[in-house]
């Protein structure tokens, strides 16, 4: 799914199921936060990423969460890579499902792949998800009933 197709979706589900957005979202950063970020986590964050936060912010979305860059907030995407000790494992965390498991984006050479990987707590592996970008995987997790 790309972002314009996501965000005519989003649109329709926020129509039809407005309380799904009821919380407020993180603050949509600035390119200079976004950078910062990316030189914190010695990786380039992908596209769709960048896309869905600088439009929605992140935080509480619908079904889900999706780390953001507000630095006060409970979901900040460096200050919660840090603390699971992320930086160095070859992952970004992005998205977590209050169960213990994480989503992240691989990097390779310094890249975040769009493809989203899924670690299991249970078993403390990496593998990949059925989700081939950030959209689907909201599409599937956040906006689905």
């Amino acid at each position: 799914m790309n972002f314009e197709d996501f965000n005519e979706l989003v649109q329709k589900v926020k129509s039809d199921h407005p309380i799904w957005f009821g919380i407020e979202p993180d603050e949509i950063p600035d390119d200079t936060t976004i950078r910062l970020a990316e030189e914190k986590l010695y990786t380039q964050l992908p596209d769709d990423y960048i896309n869905f936060i600088l439009e929605y912010g992140g935080g509480y979305f619908a079904f889900s969460n999706v780390f953001s860059l507000q630095e006060r907030s409970d979901f900040n995407l460096v200050y919660l890579n840090y603390k699971y000790d992320a930086v160095d494992s070859g992952y970004v965390l992005f998205s977590e499902n209050n169960s213990g498991d994480i989503f992240g984006f691989k990097t390779v050479d310094g890249i975040c792949e769009p493809k989203i990987h899924f670690y299991d707590h249970e078993i403390e592996i990496w593998q990949e998800s059925q989700y081939c970008n950030l959209f689907d995987y909201l599409e599937k997790v956040a906006l689905s009933n």
